[in-house]
């Protein structure tokens, strides 16, 4: 003889509900994260190519200006925007370890 109570059918079908949810989340993210991942790994040679690129074009021209004594030259700030490039090439590959998992 079963001997179910109210309180313990209430509580399973909350966690039914709640498998529910979870995998209804997990699905959804799926579907978000393997086209968005497709896209990312398509770009990323260019992406790659381009911030690198820059990132070293730009510490090249930096030293280049400041040991050629170019007045008025902004030396940290040519530094600084190319380390920011290639900042956003390492948040790129982030972004690339997120929606790979």
């Amino acid at each position: 003889m079963n001997h179910s109570s109210p309180r313990a059918l209430g509580e399973s079908r909350l966690g039914i509900a709640g498998d529910l949810l979870r995998g209804t989340l997990r699905l959804l993210w799926h579907t978000v994260r393997l086209p968005v991942y497709v896209f990312l790994v398509i770009l990323e040679p260019v992406v790659s190519f381009v911030l690198g690129a820059l990132a070293l074009l730009g510490v090249l021209t930096a030293l280049f200006f400041k040991f050629y004594g170019v007045p008025h030259f902004p030396f940290a700030l040519m530094l600084g925007v190319s380390v920011g490039f290639g900042l956003m090439q390492v948040g790129y590959y982030a972004l690339l370890r997120l929606f790979g998992r």
